[in-house]
């Protein structure tokens, strides 16, 4: 498909580039089917849960009871999750779209509703005769629900009164709103600038453009697509601030309530994620600032600037190599690159390519970036914004991994552990990346090449580890500003941000004003404590590529177990699994270690 200097309409996309959401409606007409199905159900989910409330003294009649339960609250949180990725996905392709506008809206008050009438269940369990949870957990009957059982047990303490657990439940709607307000503003309402390219030919800047122009090789390109996007943001800046100032509010309540010591333990407790992991990953990136400063003192050289500013971070120094490949070339490169992960595994990818499982191309009014996402019971799918550059080749790879972490874990486990946590979710994508790099590496004798891929190896580490550890400074810093009582103004919150660059980027590089906004555009903000996981799973996906490449089919035999364990045990266990032990500091030293490397590679390899 030829690249377009016009935004298209959906509508003029061709049919194969569009992903094939009938496989999870055939139509509009059999979601809405569903939605009246899923609405029906609730009175026997309340039941249900009333029952367990008040249980029979019968021990026979009690288990039963609790099965039932458990097996009405799978079977609505499965078809919930269908009907709500669904109606999102419709809304994703086209954010104008009043009719799937209306679809989320519609799912919103039915999970809340749903939620409100479950949230009693938890705390009804809890109640139950002592030892009663235990037995069930080593009951075949309830082999689908022992690891739920053992969470809910681990969180007792931390757990309210059937009733207090409703009331909180039904505020998930609000909660949910800051994001809503977000999305709407920056996906649907807002209009960016129109600048001239290399070549003097005016283009819109847009999220999917974004990065393309900040990866120009003019400078000027790179500069006025930084000002530009960061300064419409700006022009937000108060609504922007109100909404995600209302996100962080709702997580400490959420923290308060359920008797957390801070909304970060809240965030993590789920995933059973010490505190101390998170800290001990910004400890361990701060120790290798002074290498970051190397590779950007190096860029600058080779670059020819007398000063890099924050926009020259994203352009790779070497011009020798360029990856324009059309989107069919980038799924032979992708397939070619993920080989050593098996022929079972480029089977299903290659599957996932011809049946329209992923959405290719950028259209008007289409959700920016990338993602994963799907149902249970049919399978994953991949939106994406393909533009013709390696960034976007190396973006496939990395939503085919998550794409296939989903694939293995459906296939294995049942829906209950199905849903693997976040703090795994980003292995997989980077595993595929950094094959990918390698296999590229390997194939390329030309020094060019050798010497942009490293280079945008490096940015990877840059971009994951040491941005989205910046990231989850200022969201821990945020959310303990409010738990302080400090106000979180847009002012605030754009110094805190600013500070935060001029530790990681200040000994190396100007620090443009345009970037005290940029925290006002990014959308994981309104997911707490989400964004340190990235940096996490890339520390792990380091480890277990290269284990893979060393060590060959074994390392894949444990990959493939890691891929397919779902939620069945915890996150820090699952990742055991491929070799490697996140609760240890030294896991990320490792990855870190390896990136300093790089840096001593890279600048050798420019002599």
């Amino acid at each position: 498909m030829p690249q377009e200097t016009r935004i298209l309409e959906r509508s003029e996309i061709e049919t194969q580039w569009k992903w094939k959401l009938e496989d999870m409606f055939e139509t509009n007409g059999a979601w809405e089917a569903a939605f009246q199905e899923a609405k029906a159900s609730l009175p026997g989910l309340e039941e249900s849960a009333r029952t367990v409330a008040d249980p029979p003294a019968d021990p026979t009649k009690l288990r039963a009871a609790v099965l039932d339960a458990l097996n009405r609250s799978s079977a609505s949180n499965q078809l919930l999750a269908k009907l709500y990725t669904y109606a999102r996905m419709r809304r994703d392709e086209d954010n104008r779209a009043a009719l799937y506008q209306g679809y989320v809206q519609r799912m919103e008050a039915l999970e809340v509703e749903a939620g409100a009438i479950e949230a009693p269940l938890r705390p009804a369990l809890l109640a139950l005769p002592d030892g009663s949870l235990e037995s069930y957990m080593a009951d075949p009957a309830f082999r689908d629900y022992d690891e739920g059982l053992r969470i809910l047990l681990r969180e007792r303490e931390h757990t309210l009164s059937p009733e207090q657990e409703r009331v909180v439940a039904m505020a998930g709607e609000m909660r949910a709103a800051p994001s809503t307000i977000f999305d709407m503003l920056s996906d649907a309402d807002m209009k960016f600038p129109v600048i001239n390219d290399e070549n003097g030919n005016p283009v819109e800047i847009t999220h999917g453009r974004y990065y393309q122009l900040i990866n120009s090789r003019d400078r000027r390109v790179r500069r006025e697509a930084f000002e530009g996007l960061h300064g419409t943001y700006k022009k937000y800046a108060n609504t922007i601030g109100a909404a995600y100032a209302a996100s962080v509010k709702g997580d400490i309540f959420n923290a308060k309530v359920h008797k957390y010591e801070s909304s970060l333990a809240a965030s993590l407790a789920p995933n059973d994620i010490p505190v101390s992991v998170y800290d001990g990953l910004v400890e361990a990136v701060h120790a290798h600032i002074p290498a970051l400063a190397k590779l950007l003192d190096a860029r600058k050289k080779l670059l020819g600037l007398d000063e890099l500013r924050i926009y020259d971070m994203y352009v790779n120094a070497e011009e020798g190599f360029q990856l324009n490949a059309t989107y069919p070339q980038a799924r032979e490169i992708v397939l070619d690159g993920l080989a050593p992960l098996g022929k079972p595994y480029t089977d299903a990818v290659r599957r996932s390519i011809d049946e329209r499982w992923i959405d290719v191309y950028e259209n008007a009014g289409k959700t920016s970036g990338a993602y994963s996402w799907g149902a249970y019971d049919t399978h994953p799918y991949i939106l994406h914004n393909y533009v013709e550059e390696f960034d976007s080749v190396s973006t496939l790879a990395h939503e085919l991994g998550h794409l296939m972490h989903s694939y293995y874990t459906n296939s294995t486990q049942p829906f209950p552990k199905s849903d693997y946590s976040m703090f795994v979710a980003e292995v997989a994508s980077t595993v595929n990346e950094i094959l990918l790099s390698m296999d590229l590496q390997r194939k390329n004798s030309d020094p060019a090449a050798k010497r942009f891929l490293v280079g945008e190896l490096l940015e990877s580490f840059r971009g994951t580890v040491f941005r989205q550890t910046m990231f989850a400074e200022f969201e821990r810093e945020t959310h303990a500003m409010a738990e302080r009582g400090e106000p979180l103004t847009h002012d605030a919150l754009s110094a805190l941000y600013r500070g935060l660059n001029e530790r990681y980027y200040g000994a190396a590089a100007v620090i443009d004003e345009a970037v005290d906004a940029e925290w006002s555009r990014i959308p994981h903000f309104y997911r707490n404590f989400y964004v340190y996981q990235y940096a996490t799973g890339f520390s792990a996906a380091a480890f277990i590529a290269r284990r893979i490449l060393r060590e060959g089919q074994a390392a894949v035999d444990d990959y493939m177990r890691f891929l397919s364990a779902g939620s069945s045990v915890p996150p820090i266990e699952a990742l055991k699994l491929a070799g490697i032990d996140m609760s240890r500091k030294e896991s990320v030293d490792s990855a870190l270690d390896w990136f300093d490397e790089l840096v001593d590679e890279y600048v050798r390899l420019f002599e």
